[in-house]
């Protein structure tokens, strides 16, 4: 028999961690809140894909541990810097790996660390150091690129949920009127027209913000991924826009075809 991940205890141990974070200013607080709620549904979200995928056991909960990490350094983040924006002095995904497993950290979290293959502690790193970034470096390994697939995947179909259930002024720093009065920038829309991710640097206006996070869809690639974000239906929920400006509307509703297209959604009412 091979190793076997202690879910339970790696869970209370994460727990552990995210607790010290239970600081008195309350905005950062409930930042350090979220993104508890937001760690443990990517985990969630990582095993589902990972499933539907065929993986085996092991590699379904070695899916959710990935999950469980991919964040740590966020919660750090909210308290040294009082956002979730990376910046050069301090990416959320690099500092992660430093504090895992650079500086070992993991081996508080993972009981029998140093038994898992050197091939998947190496997975587990660059799965959480390449989370976030826009595209993944062809040199990974068949097996790097499935976990990393798998965490980036998980993690773009929670923050569809993160954007409907936080509220505008938590997520873009204004009121959902503001948004919705503001123009789409054409690299923005060129972006739906290929069914790429928006360069979050390219971002022009307040929609646009909003444009990048329903854009997200475009980097779920495989069909269990797609299959989730759609059974969410949080998805749904933000292609409901409504823009003040009737040609900014007419804009977002090709964009928003372009987004049913691409995950097969089906509109309301079918």
């Amino acid at each position: 028999m091979g190793f076997v991940f202690d879910k339970d205890e790696i869970r209370k141990q994460c727990d552990d961690f995210f607790s010290m974070y239970n600081v008195t200013k309350v905005e950062t607080r409930e930042m350090c809140v979220r993104k508890r709620v937001h760690t443990h549904a990517v985990a969630e979200n990582s095993r589902q894909i990972a499933g539907a995928l065929g993986l085996n056991e092991y590699d379904r909960d070695m899916a959710w541990v990935i999950g469980e990490l991919h964040d740590f350094a966020r919660f750090g983040q909210a308290v040294v810097t009082g956002t979730f924006r990376d910046s050069n002095q301090y990416d959320h995904a690099a500092m992660a790996v430093r504090l895992l497993f650079k500086h070992g950290m993991i081996e508080d979290i993972i009981p029998g660390y140093h038994d898992i293959s050197e091939e998947d502690r190496l997975v587990m790193e660059k799965a959480v150091y390449y989370h976030s970034v826009l595209r993944l470096p062809d040199n990974l390994s068949k097996r790097e690129k499935i976990f990393c697939d798998i965490i980036r995947e998980a993690d773009r179909v929670d923050i569809f949920r993160i954007v409907v259930e936080s509220g505008w002024e938590t997520i873009y720093g204004c009121s959902r009127e503001t948004v919705f009065s503001s123009a789409i920038s054409e690299e923005v829309l060129s972006a739906f027209e290929k069914h790429e991710l928006v360069d979050y640097a390219r971002r022009r206006t307040k929609a646009d913000y909003y444009m990048g996070h329903i854009a997200l869809c475009f980097g779920l690639k495989t069909k269990a991924a797609m299959e989730l974000a759609a059974t969410q239906g949080y998805i749904r929920s933000l292609l409901e826009a409504e823009f003040s400006d009737p040609d900014v509307q007419r804009e977002f509703d090709k964009a928003a075809e372009q987004v049913m297209d691409y995950l097969l959604l089906q509109p309301e009412g079918c």
